[in-house]
């Protein structure tokens, strides 16, 4: 289990900070859970803060399931179907409404009746006086109201819920609805003593509330996996295309295991096959055409036919999925096990075949053969490659030409290389999120990696240098995506996901491909600019790429934004591309959208609309195959 992004150190403590569910962060102010991990000890921290966290994992689980009104109300209609059951059936047996069973049956007939009348008169006054006080006690502004009905409304919540505190958050709403209920089951027997009708009901809502337990032996693993997503999305853990990206662990389980697998069978064995199936699956498996229509299986062993063919020839090798994939797949199902177990779709005391299999990430000097960053060689590639010098047209980018199009493909990469944000907080941006303060244009990344993701990020002088906003932000509303043509494929996908793949396929045929290199490596690049700016502060490095630091966290609030942004505008204007991009330079007027930049937006979008049409064309024919 990773811990060390809960671990902060303040002065020469550590503590832990984890930020809790949407539902549960509205009942604490900070929002989040700190505890102090009293130690100065960095290992001995990470150890006692994996503590921490294996014991909130299923504390968060059962208060995020925080009961809704229409859950509630059917636990108490079920107990008030329950004891209306009991003294309708009593009623016809004796006759008697008041007495006690015990009493009733001890007398004669004629007697208890008698006794029962004179009871009755009774009863119907003193319902009406405690009707009043159920009444003062929903209110909420008769303390003693309250307190008078609190021993029956506690035993009452026993009897339905005997896990649950009365004092909770849960426990008031449910001790709510049981005042409510208990007045509305006077009604329905007063009602029935005086002999009034009341409405018979098809169906009974007892029925719907005791739902009986699954047997995880018998029934498919994967077939909650839909309620456990939902439920990710709900506490705040995923947002929508974090689903989506982690709907692909379900689909390769289902492919590679079996679809109707059932929790019973799978172990560890099972696991450690599955994961060496991950490591031959080629990277490409679910996008390359050779690949489409089919099943994983054949996908691999067609794949080491194609090894076996290619002999020793580094070109002709098959790239397969990475270890950071394959953990990100097993992590995915290690959740959904977990997630099954708090919710009595697995009992809790088998044990989950996916731990284990997940090593921690390396960090520091060990994180650094992850990603390479670009060379001076392949920047140079990159940015002197037809995209920025003149393309054939828009369908061949990779052609030299003599056409220019500020496009998706021509700003991102300028971007990540001029800022070093990451390819989903570029993408994912609308045209509100650009920003001035005193005059300083600035990015406001938000909903990004984590809290410590968000920031102001300035646009330097060479992004503005090649008309940035005139292109892509002046005249245009704030509600619109800054990069419109990037159009997510298919439900709950990212914007991001438009832009990878088709950039993957230009550098391939530009000749700046390497497998260790990607967009994100533009990061390193920037970070290794900014650390070689002579003086220039750490906290400000942190500042720009959105990673934390004990400095930066607590003093934020402390700074004036314009002054600050001034800053961080000052020390990007210091990131060296190493290529001449001055022919790119916008020269019309600033603060106005430059002539034709809509219409050429609107072609963009137009082509990856019908790029998108001919794609889902191209599947629905093979599907039909």
């Amino acid at each position: 289990m990773q811990v060390g992004h809960y671990v902060q150190k303040r002065g020469n403590r550590y503590r832990f900070r984890a930020r809790l569910p949407k539902r549960v962060a509205t009942f604490l102010r900070s929002g989040e859970l700190v505890v102090n991990l009293q130690t100065d000890s960095r290992s001995l921290a990470l150890k006692r803060a994996r503590a921490v966290r294996v014991a909130m994992e299923p504390l968060m689980a059962e208060l995020v399931r925080l009961p809704d009104r229409a859950q509630a109300e059917r636990l108490v209609r079920a107990w008030l179907d329950r004891q209306s059951t009991t003294w309708a059936v009593y009623v016809e047996e004796t006759g008697c409404t008041m007495l006690d069973p015990a009493e009733a049956r001890a007398l004669e007939d004629e007697d208890a009746r008698e006794l029962d009348d004179m009871l009755r008169v009774f009863g119907q006054t003193s319902r009406s006086r405690f009707r009043e006080v159920l009444r003062r006690a929903l209110t909420g502004r008769e303390p003693r109201a309250r307190a008078a009905i609190e021993p029956l409304v506690n035993d009452i919540m026993r009897q339905i819920a005997p896990d649950l505190a009365p004092d909770s958050q849960d426990g008031r709403l449910l001790g709510r609805t049981i005042v409510n209920g208990l007045a509305t089951m006077f009604d329905e027997q007063e009602a029935l003593e005086l002999g009034e009708f009341l409405p018979v009901l098809a169906g009974s809502p007892t029925a719907q509330v005791e739902e009986p337990v699954p047997d995880a032996s018998a029934e498919p693993f994967l077939q909650h996996w839909d309620s456990f997503a939902t439920s990710k999305e709900e506490v705040g853990d995923w947002k929508p295309d974090t689903t989506s990206n982690a709907r692909s662990s379900r689909n390769l389980f289902a492919g590679l295991v079996g679809p109707d697998c059932n929790a019973s069978d799978i172990s560890r064995a099972t696991v450690s096959k599955f994961r060496s199936q991950l490591f031959a699956l080629p990277r490409m498996y679910d996008k390359a055409r050779k690949w489409r229509g089919l099943p994983h299986a054949k996908i691999i062993e067609v794949a080491k036919e194609e090894d076996a063919r290619g002999g020793k020839k580094e070109e002709k090798a098959i790239e397969r999925l990475s270890l950071p994939t394959v953990d990100k797949h097993t992590g995915n199902l290690l959740e959904y096990w977990r997630w099954c177990q708090t919710h009595g779709r697995i009992p809790k005391a088998w044990e989950n075949p996916f731990v284990g299999f997940i090593k921690s990430k390396p960090k520091g000097r060990r994180a650094r053969g992850l990603r390479d960053p670009w060379t001076e060689e392949m920047i140079t590639i990159l940015f002197q490659s037809p995209i920025w010098t003149g393309c054939k047209s828009l369908h061949r980018r990779s052609t030299p030409g003599p056409e220019i199009f500020r496009d998706a493909h021509f700003w991102l990469p300028l971007l990540g290389r001029a800022t070093g944000a990451r390819e989903d907080e570029l993408c994912s941006r609308l045209v509100g999120d650009v920003r001035f303060t005193d005059d300083v244009p600035y990015l406001e990344i938000k909903d990004s990696k984590s809290d410590q993701s968000t920031r102001d990020l300035p646009l330097p002088k060479i992004i503005l240098d090649l008309g940035f906003l005139e292109f892509r932000y002046w005249g245009r509303a704030a509600d619109e995506p800054l990069f419109p043509e990037l159009i997510p494929q298919g439900p709950g996908a990212n914007r991001s996901a438009a832009f990878s793949g088709p950039f993957t396929d230009y550098r391939r045929k530009v000749g700046c491909y390497r497998p260790k290199m990607d967009f994100h490596s533009f990061r390193h690049n920037v970070i290794t600019d900014l650390t070689n700016v002579p003086g220039l502060s750490e906290v400000w490095i942190d500042e720009i790429t959105g990673h934390n630091n004990d400095f930066r966290d607590s003093e934020r609030s402390r700074y004036s934004k314009g002054i600050y942004l001034r800053h961080l505008r000052w020390a990007l204007n210091h990131v060296n591309f190493g290529v001449d991009l001055s022919h790119l330079n916008y020269e019309g007027p600033a603060g106005v959208p430059a002539p034709g930049a809509a219409q050429e937006l609107r072609r963009y979008v137009a082509r990856a609309e019908r790029e998108m049409a001919s794609k889902a064309s191209r599947r629905g024919k093979n599907s039909q195959g």
